[in-house]
């Protein structure tokens, strides 16, 4: 199939199908790498996941340079127009914010009535109002993986700012001194202002990364095979994966810090985004299986904590040591994380995104 077929798709489909398979693909190495904490938190002495579980988190930086990738799509041709900009931040607030909710009430339910179910990592310590607004905290939210959210809604500010103000033509530039700006910030800062701490994160680098990808994809076409470009997609989670056991075995860190997450996890993140979406061009789609999960893949997001949590919780009521219990255990953790994701996609996510567009 021609490239301007690919090109009229993209336009009028709205999405990316490889876009959305590499939001299955994170969502999912996300999901395996809480049941591995799952496991070790219910499941005795003994378990059967391996370690290697732990790389799941790469799941988190793949989202950060898909979310950035994406915000360049949606806003490419509108920028400085106040209409679009304002339009770009409804729907980003929108997006995020009502599904959310939905999942911090419930949570606060818990919290209120058993508050040492909630944060225990942090004495159980919660800044509600901070957790419900996404705000930088000394404290994780109410629903744990929320601390990703507040880096997004960070990023989906200060790009509205560049949308509002910066020619598209500009982008290029207008990203690489927000980048400078970080690294110089990083670098030069002690604050232990959790403000501070998010304008100056790392992992800001993904998002702007994922940006430049998508300018980069939009403004030019490389003639690569998909081969080469498949190839190139599993030589980079493979260095993904050899650059985290080798940091893993040096420092005894679950996760990489620092700019080591970034130089471990960013760039071949950043390599997959763009060898996977250039392959579609030529034709090729990854199974439409993971594109079906990325739809869910926000709802799949937020809702899979609290399902192996509540999972989890009626495991400890049979304690054993047994490795048996944990094998058969195992599908009643991940299949009922599946079936809530998406229900939550059809019976919360969709509505509300729907809700949200008639009041727009």
């Amino acid at each position: 199939m021609s490239a301007e077929y690919w090109l009229w798709r993209e336009q009028n489909l709205g999405k990316i199908q490889n876009i959305q398979a590499l939001r299955g693909i994170a969502v999912l190495s996300v999901v395996f790498f809480h049941l591995l904490m799952i496991e070790r938190k219910y499941g005795g002495s003994r378990t059967i996941l391996p370690d290697f579980f732990q790389f799941g988190m790469f799941g988190v930086d793949l989202f950060f340079v898909i979310s950035g990738f994406v915000m360049f799509t949606v806003s490419r041709g509108k920028f400085q127009i106040p209409k679009h900009a304002l339009k770009f931040l409804y729907r980003r607030v929108a997006r995020i914010y009502p599904t959310y909710w939905v999942y911090s009430i419930l949570v606060l339910i818990v919290f209120l009535i058993r508050p040492s179910w909630v944060n225990n990592s942090q004495g159980n310590q919660v800044d509600i109002l901070s957790s419900f607004l996404l705000l930088p905290s000394h404290t994780l939210p109410l629903v744990m993986v929320g601390w990703t959210l507040i880096h997004e809604m960070y990023f989906y500010l200060m790009f509205f700012v560049i949308f509002l103000l910066i020619p598209e033509r500009h982008l290029t530039y207008a990203i690489l001194l927000w980048g400078i700006g970080v690294v110089l910030l990083n670098l030069n800062s002690e604050s232990s202002s959790p403000v501070i701490g998010i304008i100056s994160h790392p992992l800001t680098l993904e998002f702007l990364g994922g940006c430049i990808l998508a300018s980069i994809y939009y403004k030019k076409e490389f003639k690569i095979k998909s081969s080469i470009l498949l190839l190139l997609a599993g030589l980079s989670l493979f260095a993904a994966i050899y650059g985290y056991l080798s940091y893993n075995r040096a420092t005894g860190q679950i996760a990489p810090l620092g700019w080591w997450r970034i130089v471990i996890f960013g760039m071949p993140a950043l390599l997959m985004v763009y060898c996977l979406t250039n392959v579609e061009r030529n034709g090729f789609v990854i199974h439409s299986s993971l594109i079906y999960i990325g739809d869910a893949s926000y709802s799949l997001y937020l809702s899979h904590g609290l399902t192996l949590s509540a999972i989890g919780r009626v495991w400890s009521i049979f304690p054993s040591d047994d490795v048996l219990d944990n094998i058969i255990i195992m599908p009643f953790l991940v299949i009922p994380v599946l079936i809530v994701g998406f229900i939550s996609y059809r019976m919360v996510e969709k509505p509300l995104l729907k809700l949200s567009r008639r009041i727009a």
